[in-house]
């Protein structure tokens, strides 16, 4: 791949940068007419601004005058690390999340922002970004829209991207987040002194672009449920109001993960050799993707673009230095991986893709 490139794109042309290290994933896609929209949020490693803003102001994009829509797929931390700080930046911005959001349930996990889990769930960012549109909405500046499936959220005919839906969750889905949220709720008026993990990615957005020359899918961390077909890939798939065009570009779901393929995307949503891009996660004791899940998606594709696979030196400490800081730490787990770019530009119908030095083609 070459390097990616850091002038803007021309008017009506759409760009799509996806954006992972080892945790976290970001997509800053420009819509047309110096018009842009930011999905989920990560941070660099040892830096504090969100890797959008950042970005963007590389291009000589003002912020705040030009992001005009903010999407948090879900609230697990990896996705949203900075998304407050982000919507602060984007004063002209619409912020859309799943439906659930309303709930009161979910309002009193907001509260409890002052707890926190191995896995933080997002909630210090859900309370900053609930504070952002209440302030917002008291001066007249818009509120947080609410969004399930399927449900047009953007329609724009003159502009590059004429279309943005949103095509989950599912009401299946919705009503098990809320029953998850509850769940935590009762736990938290016990005596727990951590918040426990939100759900697994029940109430994940996925999101289906209709641009000037074909369609983009954005799969969020929506996951697949074999034996139903209310939730999850089957829901969309069955919903009789999606769009019915094929996309070529896929942000693939989960950071490749098995529980997230559902075979009928690659029939029924996907061209013919679609642009594939994932970003890989390194928490846990299994990192994604394995070798496995590349396997099974080359079985569909022939090249598989994915954000990060280059690594930074690791640093060697004592051995004692190192349990402290795992003992002191929420959720320890050194930062080896490069934040990795992958940027794709229509060019005369084709996507051109490039890359920084941590992006990789397998």
């Amino acid at each position: 791949m070459q390097g990616v490139v850091f002038t803007p794109p021309d008017t009506g042309q759409v760009e799509i940068s996806v954006f992972g290290p080892g945790v976290g994933e970001c997509i800053v896609v420009h819509l047309g007419d110096s018009e842009w929209m930011v999905v989920d949020s990560c941070v660099r490693p040892g830096s504090r601004t969100p890797i959008a803003v950042e970005y963007l102001q590389q291009l000589g994009v003002n912020v705040a005058d030009c992001v005009k829509t903010v999407v948090a797929t879900h609230w697990h931390d990896d996705h949203v690390k900075g998304i407050s700080h982000l919507l602060g930046e984007a004063v002209n911005a619409r912020f859309y999340a799943a439906n659930v959001f309303r709930h009161d349930e979910f309002l009193a996990i907001a509260r409890r922002r002052h707890l926190a889990s191995r896995f933080t769930s997002g909630v210090d960012e859900l309370a900053k970004v609930r504070e952002i549109v209440a302030q917002r909405k008291n001066t007249g500046g818009g509120s947080m829209e609410l969004v399930s499936a399927v449900n047009r959220i953007s329609s724009t005919p003159n502009r590059a991207v004429r279309e943005i839906w949103a095509l989950s969750p599912s009401a299946e889905d919705a009503e098990r987040g809320i029953e998850h949220v509850a769940s935590l709720v009762e736990t938290l008026a016990g005596k727990a002194a951590r918040l426990p993990s939100l759900p697994p990615n029940d109430v994940s957005v996925v999101l289906h672009l209709e641009t000037v020359v074909g369609s983009i899918l954005l799969g969020g961390d929506l996951e697949h449920h074999p034996g139903t077909r209310t939730r999850g890939w089957h829901a969309i798939l069955d919903h009789p109001g999606r769009p019915d065009t094929k996309a070529a570009f896929y942000k693939i779901p989960h950071h490749g993960s098995e529980n997230a393929d559902c075979p009928e995307i690659w029939e029924h949503l996907l061209a013919r050799q679609p642009v594939c891009v994932l970003t890989p996660f390194e928490r846990g004791k299994t990192p994604l993707p394995r070798q496995s899940d590349i396997a099974r998606i080359r079985s569909n594709v022939d090249r598989v673009f994915v954000t990060s696979a280059r690594r930074y030196a690791s640093v060697r400490r004592e051995k004692g230095v190192e349990k402290v800081i795992r003992e002191a730490t929420r959720a320890y787990a050194p930062n080896t991986l490069r934040m990795g770019h992958i940027q794709a530009r229509l060019v005369n119908g084709e996507w051109e893709l490039r890359g920084n030095e941590a992006a990789v083609i397998l």
